[in-house]
């Protein structure tokens, strides 16, 4: 008798018995919820605390959720004696950097038998931008309604610098920090606490922070030409000996005060002086000089106190390097330097001295030689030492190569 041929792959993929393993499982999963005494669970709504855990501390969080909304479903008796705080929620930004954006889940932990049912939001982006500190000058901006014929002298402000922290990109849009005495605190002449304010070229995307938020600040209004202390500008001409460079300029004093109308000395930053002729000059000196009136300005100023500076020029000596090309290496502590070979044979001393005597390098007299002591192998790499036999007034400063490789001769 003949046994059929039957396809197990086409029985079980068969309508008849899907539906039949439907049944049985629908009727499995009855049995099973059906014999849970729902009345022993039930459900909790609360909001959450949400942590951003191994945040980068240099990163500013921006559109930070502070909670997200959860349902939790437990026994009756363990979520009665629910603890609030036991539940955590938490976002895991160990792998995060600044700089970019991150579409990441909410991570929920649950004690003992209690099962998180829902969480909202269940996922949050995150826009994650490095937070940078920088220190700035306080300037001092006075009122527009200045009496006419006053201006501001003895400014103090304590501390002059404050810090400010925040976003890197928001940092980049402070133009300035500024305090804004009134006219009244001004004809006080006391010291007053005023607030730090920005000047900044755009709204902050994120918070910005200033350290201390107040400075102490003191200044006099009084009537007359306004005053303003700058730098002086030392301006010299000519060429020094070619043996010397300029080490410093030394001005005294360092600093002049101005007097004229607002819209003169607004725009003057430094007060030049007188030019000094430096030609040839092979030694330091001290000279008085007068300081000049600034030009390209529409009108004069006063220069208070003194009209003429004090100005040291000190010198030191330059120095000028000149290669020395080809200079074979020797051998020494040998009893026969013709049986060794060098590669390369020749290097390059380079020297240092006086620009004046540099041109005359060539003359010269640098031996370069490899110590032969104790070497028995070869080949072998040497380092090349150098003698100066002529030219007191110059120093080796580099060989090249350093090192030099020696093989001996075949007999």
């Amino acid at each position: 008798m003949k046994l059929r041929n039957f396809d197990l792959d086409t029985i079980l993929t068969s309508s008849l018995v899907l539906w039949i393993i439907s049944i049985t499982s629908a009727v499995m999963m009855w049995i099973y919820v059906t014999g849970i005494d729902e009345s022993t669970y039930i459900t909790r709504k609360f909001s959450a605390p949400l942590e951003y855990r191994s945040l980068d501390a240099q990163a500013v969080l921006r559109g930070r959720i502070y909670e997200v909304d959860v349902e939790l479903r437990g026994p009756e008796e363990e979520m009665l004696r629910l603890d609030y705080n036991s539940v955590s929620a938490y976002i895991d930004a160990r792998s995060l950097t600044p700089g970019k954006r991150y579409t990441v889940s909410v991570n929920v932990d649950t004690p003992g038998n209690i099962a998180l049912i829902s969480c909202f939001p269940s996922q949050i982006t995150l826009d994650l931008v490095r937070e940078i500190s920088r220190l700035m000058n306080v300037e001092t901006v006075l009122p527009q309604n200045l009496p006419e014929g006053n201006y501001i002298e003895g400014v103090e402000i304590i501390p002059k610098e404050v810090g400010i922290r925040g976003a890197e990109d928001d940092i980049a849009k402070v133009g300035s920090v500024r305090v804004t005495p009134s006219v009244e605190e001004l004809l006080g002449g006391h010291e007053v606490l005023l607030p730090v304010k920005f000047s900044q070229s755009e709204p902050f995307d994120g918070a910005v922070t200033i350290e201390p938020p107040q400075v102490r600040f003191r200044g006099n209004l009084v009537r007359g030409l306004p005053r303003k202390r700058v730098p002086v500008n030392v301006r010299l001409s000519g060429e020094l000996d070619s043996d010397y460079q300029v080490r410093a300029i030394i001005t005294d004093p360092s600093e002049i005060q101005i007097e004229g109308s607002k819209d003169i000395i607004a725009g003057i930053e430094a007060i030049d002086t007188e030019i000094i002729d430096v030609s040839g000059l092979a030694a330091d000196k001290v000279i008085v000089t007068p300081l000049k009136q600034p030009e390209k300005v529409s009108g004069s100023i006063s220069f208070i106190g003194a009209s003429s500076v004090k100005v040291s020029i000190q010198l030191s000596e330059a120095r000028a390097e000149k290669m020395l090309r080809n200079i074979p290496v020797e051998f020494r502590n040998t009893d026969s330097p013709q049986n060794w070979i060098a590669s390369p044979a020749n290097v390059s001393v380079t020297v240092e001295g006086r620009p004046s005597l540099i041109e005359g390098a060539e003359q010269v007299k640098v031996i370069a030689y490899v110590d032969m002591a104790n070497i028995f192998m070869t080949p072998v790499t040497l380092p090349v030492r150098t003698e100066m036999i002529s030219g007191d007034a110059f120093r080796i400063v580099r060989v090249e190569p350093q090192n030099i490789t020696v093989n001996a001769l075949s007999r």
